[in-house]
């Protein structure tokens, strides 16, 4: 991936995990605590394969753009 397309994906990834962690906020406010715990482990779990797999791909190739 070449450095432009890089920095365009991390943005994407970056957005992706924001507004995962917005609804995770909202959902806390607006859902019964058992409910709540569920989506956030779900959530969770899809904001650490987005790091692992998606950002660290990036990094890797582009170390420079882990700032």
């Amino acid at each position: 991936m070449d450095a432009k397309s890089a920095i365009r994906f991390k943005l994407h990834a970056e957005r992706i995990i924001e507004e995962l962690s917005l609804a995770l906020t909202l959902a806390k406010e607006a859902s019964p605590t058992d409910e709540f715990l569920k989506l956030r482990a779900s959530v969770g779990d899809i904001i650490a394969r987005v790091g692992t797999m998606l950002l660290d791909n990036i990094y890797k190739d582009h170390p420079d753009l882990m700032a």
